[in-house]
């Protein structure tokens, strides 16, 4: 299981850079990408205007401002320039959710 998981992390991580995406902390322990969105033009360097956009060619990202817990509000979104990118699913959901996520940064360009 650990190979097949590393395998899809790889593969993503690989993937994530060629679009641009930037990963500061590789996972070590979960299967998920902490991907840091600030190198992409605007609006895709924010995490929820990423998240719509991958809607679009119907791929789900999650903001990283879902993860800010912040309830007074006293510090602008931290996580926004953030989303968290999951590789739990098959490869070729992986494959055809990047290619997707690549023709979204394309048009963008």
């Amino acid at each position: 299981m650990q190979r097949l998981f590393r395998k899809k992390r790889d593969y993503v991580l690989e993937r994530l850079q060629q679009l641009g995406v930037k990963v500061e902390a590789e996972p070590e322990g979960t299967f998920y990408v902490w991907a840091n969105l600030t190198d992409l033009p605007e609006p895709l360097d924010d995490g929820l205007s990423f998240f719509e956009a991958g809607l679009s060619e119907n791929v789900i990202t999650v903001p990283g401002v879902f993860f800010d817990v912040n309830p007074e509000k006293r510090r602008y979104g931290q996580y926004h320039n953030y989303c968290r990118i999951s590789f739990g699913p098959e490869m070729e959901t992986l494959k055809r959710g990047l290619g997707s996520l690549e023709r979204v940064i394309a048009k963008h360009r």
